[in-house]
This record gives C-alpha cells, sequence and structure tokens, in this order.
C-alpha cells in the first residue's frame, strides 16, 4: 500500500502541470472553424510577401514555366483568421514538458523523504478509503484520453496508412516560413543563379513532376520555388510551404533528369503526405505519454545519479523502438508515393533503383576503407540504400504498369539498372578516396534529358 500514496499525489501533480502546459500550446493553436469553412492553404498577400523576398536569394519560382500555365493555384475562403503555432513555443515546450515532470517527481521524493511517519500514514488511510475514487477518475481520464486520440486519428491520403494528426497545414507554414528564411541567411553567398544549369535542371524537372500530379490539391494549393546552394552537401528537401532547396552536392552525383526526378519526387511526397504535421503530432502524444513514466523515475529512485541515467535509457529505448522506426516508416512511404509521381511524369522509374543501387555500393566502398563504422540501419531514421532499392524493386512492376496507363513513350531498351552490377568491378576498392561522382564512370551532364 505504500507505493499507491506517492503515484496518487504525483498524479495530481503531473495533472496540473499537464494542463497549464496545454492551456499555453492551446492559446498558439489555431481557432476552429465552424460549419464547413475551408482551410487556407496559401494566402494571397503573404504569398506575394514570401516571393517578393525571395527574388534577393536568385531563387525560381516552378510557376513561370509555362508548362504549367493551366494550372491555376487556388486561395480558398475561410471564415476567420487562423492564429500560427509560435515556432518558439514549440520548441520550447517539448523539453520544458520533460523537465517539469522531472523537476515534479525529483520534488516529490524529497518531500515524501522529509515526511513524518504519522502523516505518511494518513495519507495511506485516505488512499485506502478512497480507492474505487481514485480508480474510476483514472478510467474516466484514460477513457477521455482514447475517445481525443481516435477522435484525430485519419488516412494517409494515396497510401491509405492510419495516424494520428493534430497539426495541420496552418501550422507548418509558420514554421517552414521561418526555417526557409534562417536557410536563406545561411547560404545567401552561395545561391546559384537561376540561369545556371543546375538550377534549370531542377526547375525542368519539377515543373514536369507538377504537370503530371496537378490534380493533387496538395500540389495546387501551393506555390512551387527552387533555389539550388553551391554547396558539396549531398542533400535535398522540400518545406511544407512548397520551397525546393537542393545542394550542388547532391547534383553532382545524379546522372540524368530521371535521378533527379527520384529525389525531387520523394522530397515532394512529404510534403503531399504532410509528414511534418505528421511529425510533430506523434513527437508531442509520445511526449504526453512519458511525462508520467519521466516523473515516477525521478520519484521512486533513491538518488538524482540513478534517476538520472534510468531516465537517459529511458529516452534512447523510446528513440530506438518507437521514434526511429516510425521515422524510416515515413521515408519508405514517401519512397512509395515518389515513385509513382514519377511515373505519372512519364520518367524511367529504374533510374530510381540504379540510384539507391548505386548509392549501396558507394556506401559499401566507404565503410569498406573508413576507420569509421557506419551504424547498422535500425539505428537510422532512414532505411538502408540496398533496403531502398529492393522495396522499389518489388514495387517496379506496378509502376511500369502505371506508366504504360499514362501512354508513356516506350523506355530505353537498355536497363539502367544492368550497369550497376559492373560498378564494383570498375572501382578500385582500395581507393578510400572515392568519390561518389565516378560511380558510375560517366560525367555527369546537367542539361541532358531524359528519354
Amino acid at each position: 500500500m505504500y507505493s499507491f500514496v506517492p503515484c496518487v499525489v504525483l498524479a495530481a501533480l503531473l495533472f496540473r502541470v499537464t494542463r497549464m502546459l496545454l492551456r499555453l500550446a492551446q492559446q498558439a493553436l489555431p481557432a476552429q472553424n465552424t460549419g464547413y469553412g475551408l482551410r487556407v492553404l496559401v494566402r494571397e498577400a503573404r504569398t506575394a510577401r514570401r516571393l517578393s523576398s525571395r527574388e534577393h536569394h536568385c531563387h525560381v519560382s516552378l510557376v513561370r514555366d509555362g508548362a504549367l500555365n493551366h494550372a491555376h493555384f487556388v486561395r480558398k475562403i475561410h471564415t476567420t483568421r487562423p492564429r500560427l503555432v509560435n515556432p518558439l513555443l514549440l520548441a520550447m515546450l517539448r523539453p520544458a514538458s520533460k523537465f517539469l515532470a522531472a523537476l515534479v517527481g525529483r520534488g516529490f521524493r524529497k518531500w515524501w523523504q522529509a515526511l513524518p511517519r504519522h502523516k505518511k500514514e494518513i495519507f495511506r488511510d485516505h488512499l485506502r478509503r478512497n480507492i474505487v475514487r481514485y480508480a474510476v477518475g483514472s478510467g474516466v481520464m484514460g477513457t477521455a484520453g482514447f475517445v481525443y486520440y481516435n477522435n484525430h486519428v485519419t488516412t494517409t491520403p494515396y497510401t491509405g496508412r492510419s495516424r494520428f494528426m493534430v497539426f495541420k497545414s496552418e501550422e507548418q507554414f509558420s514554421i517552414s516560413s521561418r526555417l526557409y528564411e534562417m536557410a536563406m541567411k545561411e547560404y545567401a553567398d552561395d545561391m546559384l543563379h537561376n540561369d545556371h544549369p543546375m538550377v534549370d535542371c531542377v526547375r525542368r524537372v519539377g515543373n514536369r513532376l507538377l504537370q503530371a500530379n496537378h490534380a493533387m490539391p496538395e500540389i495546387y494549393t501551393r506555390v512551387w520555388t527552387v533555389s539550388v546552394v553551391d554547396n558539396p552537401l549531398r542533400n535535398c528537401f522540400v518545406l511544407p510551404t512548397g520551397d525546393i532547396v537542393m545542394f550542388s552536392g547532391m547534383m553532382e552525383i545524379l546522372e540524368n533528369d530521371d535521378q533527379v526526378a527520384a529525389v525531387l519526387a520523394h522530397e515532394m511526397s512529404h510534403v503531399i503526405l504532410e509528414h511534418v504535421a505528421e511529425h510533430l503530432s506523434r513527437d508531442y502524444l509520445l511526449d504526453l505519454f512519458i511525462l508520467f513514466p519521466v516523473a515516477l523515475i525521478w520519484a521512486f529512485l533513491p538518488n538524482d545519479l540513478l534517476a538520472a541515467v534510468s531516465h537517459w535509457l529511458l529516452h534512447y529505448v523510446v528513440e530506438l523502438f518507437l521514434s526511429l522506426p516510425y521515422s524510416r516508416t515515413l521515408e519508405s512511404e514517401a519512397d512509395h508515393l515518389g515513385l509513382r509521381l514519377a511515373a505519372k511524369a512519364c520518367y524511367d522509374v529504374r533510374e530510381f533503383s540504379a540510384f539507391w543501387g548505386k548509392m549501396a555500393v558507394l556506401d559499401k566502398i566507404i565503410e569498406k576503407n573508413s576507420e569509421e563504422k557506419e551504424p547498422p540501419f535500425w539505428l537510422s531514421t532512414h532505411p538502408s540504400s540496398e533496403d531502398r532499392r529492393k522495396e522499389l524493386e518489388k514495387q517496379m512492376p506496378e509502376v511500369l504498369d502505371l506508366r504504360r496507363f499514362c501512354k508513356c513513350p516506350n523506355l530505353p531498351v537498355k536497363d539502367p539498372r544492368e550497369r550497376i552490377k559492373k560498378i564494383p568491378q570498375s572501382i578500385a576498392p582500395e581507393d578510400n578516396q572515392i568519390s561518389p561522382k565516378a560511380i558510375p564512370p560517366k560525367e555527369f551532364s546537367f542539361i541532358s534529358s531524359s528519354s
């Protein structure tokens, strides 16, 4: 009976802390509309300011391409002005809630240890008399939590996966606009001019993908832009606002438009599937669930050192068994949709598999010649290159049928996947300075068009 008394008092304290945090978050959440008010996905004034300000950063708007002149971007009517989440509040709320849970648990431990024996007995007697009330109250709270969770479970468009969603597109735009501004400031001196071949290549491929999939509301309700950074980083990302940021280091390992489409379609799929909002929703739900275990750790373990170590272990257990597998699921889902976006745009989808096969070979060469070993896939936020290649291969018959259904031109007879098998023989394995540009041994032409 001794252990129940601290749990009840601790639960009451945590309930007050959680309610306070939820009130703070509620003040930042957008006001809900009544009736059938439509969401504002792009507000005209804000978009105009965003586009005019970005002229100074040599970005290129995809909608300038004549191929998309018929795709008009929709501004829908909204009955009330949405109040967007403050990104600073979002950044501070998560660690603050965990810190408060640990602080409450530690404070309770100190208080309970200093409590006289006769007062502890008073709490025990109180619990014995009211155990049914506390059980019923806990059941009611659990039921309310389940109903709240169930009411926010939605189905992912185009893939049919169930997910928990609290944050919406409006919250994404608030955060993404600031992230874009930060990226533009950081790389302001490294932006390639809009007539550079790399920029032209990304714009050309992006426009073709958008035109082929313009019926998707997630595409035609955004103003898509392109920025290419002259930086050796092998990366590309697309913000929920539709801002595409490509790095020259990534472009250098892409052989043709088809492989550029593989990268762009994957990143655009994250935006279409609203993975940013989903990730935020799930992270906050997960943080809410672990507040009580964190408080229990700090309340019941005898000293701060043991509590800190246990708290650290809990964090990595959650990361290993919940967060990382979930992140890999989102990446695989973006591959799944991206492959179909490219198929509808009549790209050679076999290049998707060829690209990841090339990256798998590169990973093996670097790992073999490097003193530092790559972590196993289960410690990564992304599936391994080889796993991605295999999964894409499983989907290849379906997307090839989709490509034929869209009446695309016939694919070249020469399969780009065949040359991947020759890469290990063409590269000396002892060369630890190998560059990804050398895989395969063929110069990359930025202005080459896919067949």
